[in-house]
């Protein structure tokens, strides 16, 4: 008799045992709550930086235009309207709400509603040429110190690594 009293009072303590204690849960929501803290501002960035890189691929034939200019001049000093490029907004074009050539070659990428305070920023690409290439620099906003020559205004964040 004692035998079946004992196998019994195993079994009730092993039926107790299972599932997670309401401490244990509420430990794991306050971990995964700390990880979404830091994480989700994170992702939201890095989507900005995505928009911010297709500004820069769309932005290519402008720089092709220039550089061909630049080849044929000599000089940086062009006419924007003697290059044949023009930026067409389209429906696929979402991020991008113009690119432009200045006088000195300089092309300006004016992005659209991209989030957070990068909105209607834009972001420089300056030609310098040598002899026998034109190099381009990618300009944002100056993140620390003095602004660089014909910076951007989109924040240093958002930049690709070799624009900041």
């Amino acid at each position: 008799m004692q035998v079946k009293q004992l196998s019994s009072k195993t079994n009730i303590q092993q039926q107790a045992q299972t599932g997670f204690t309401l401490i244990e849960l509420m430990i794991v929501i306050a971990i995964v709550g700390v990880l979404a803290m830091f994480a989700i501002p994170q992702y939201r960035d890095y989507l900005i930086r995505t928009k911010v890189v297709e500004g820069l691929n769309l932005a290519a034939p402008a720089k092709l235009a220039v550089s061909e200019m630049i080849a044929t001049t000599g000089s940086t000093a062009i006419d924007p309207s003697k290059t044949g490029y023009v930026f067409t907004a389209s429906a696929d074009i979402k991020n991008v709400k113009n690119i432009e050539i200045a006088n000195n070659g300089v092309v300006t990428i004016t992005y659209a509603e991209i989030g957070g305070d990068a909105n209607g920023k834009t972001l420089k690409m300056v030609p310098t040429t040598t002899a026998s290439a034109t190099i381009w620099a990618c300009r944002a906003a100056a993140s620390a110190g003095g602004a660089p020559e014909n910076a951007g205004t989109l924040p240093a964040k958002y930049a690709p690594e070799n624009c900041r």
